[in-house]
Order: C-alpha cells, then sequence, then structure tokens
C-alpha cells in the first residue's frame, strides 16, 4: 500500500498544520485565505440574488406584456 502521510508520526506538528489551534502553528496564510473565503462566498451570494433578481423582474415585464397579470387567476386566457 501507499503510504503518503508526510510525518513519521501524529504529533503536535501535524494538529497545528492548517488548524485553528492558536498556537504557534497557525499561520497567517490560513486566517488570509480563509477571510478571502467567506468574502468570496459572500459575493458570489450577492451576485446569485441579483441575477435572480433579474430573471424574475424579465418574466414579470414579459406576463405584464401579455395582460396576465391583470386576470384573476381562474379566469380564461383571451384570444
Amino acid at each position: 500500500m501507499f503510504d503518503a502521510f508526510a510525518w513519521d508520526e501524529w504529533g503536535d506538528t501535524v494538529t497545528q498544520f492548517w488548524t485553528f489551534s492558536g498556537q504557534e502553528g497557525t499561520s497567517a496564510g490560513t486566517v488570509i485565505l480563509t477571510i478571502l473565503g467567506v468574502a468570496l462566498m459572500l459575493v458570489s451570494f450577492f451576485g446569485f440574488v441579483l441575477l435572480e433578481e433579474g430573471k424574475l423582474a424579465k418574466q414579470a415585464a414579459k406576463l405584464r406584456a401579455t395582460g396576465a397579470l391583470d386576470r384573476p387567476p381562474d379566469a380564461p386566457a383571451e384570444g
């Protein structure tokens, strides 16, 4: 079997690697990468909401142009 574990044993060095242990093993890169990830997630979510809002506005404009929004729900379509 292929052994891909980078250390000889499981110790403090392994547990502090890319973790938020609060000890000297925590690097600034980990914190920066996490902050950038959260920021990118929030920007993506905001962009998704704007995209879907635009789609809904276009569909509502099409429905208003046909008069579909002016009729009661159970009224037959004209024409």
